[in-house]
């Protein structure tokens, strides 16, 4: 799971298996959002998560939220600037299921 916020529109969250939701104060921004994700991730060739977050992080105003456990214990590629600051005892357990 990747969570990104983009400044002036919302949230956007990847869940790791080609779905993303958006989440924006109004239903004009989360429209407006999801116009710019759609655009991002047209861009990509494999839904890999290594090349989705790559694609909404260049989204202008994206900020990484948080990522799942495998970035915060070093195992991803993406280095020190890409790992979340919450605490791990508060990130989902792999298996945890958000559906």
């Amino acid at each position: 799971m990747i969570s990104v916020a983009v400044k002036g529109y919302g949230v956007v969250i990847w869940d790791g298996s080609d779905h993303w939701r958006t989440f924006g104060a109004t239903d004009m921004r989360t429209a407006s959002l999801s116009a710019r994700v759609d655009t991002a991730l047209r861009a990509v060739r494999s839904f890999e998560d290594n090349d989705v977050l790559d694609a909404l992080l260049s989204i202008s105003g994206a900020e990484l939220l948080a990522m799942g456990p495998e970035c915060t214990e070093g195992l991803c590629d993406h280095g020190s600037d890409h790992r979340t600051d919450l605490p791990t005892d508060l990130l989902p357990d792999s298996d945890v299921n958000l559906n």
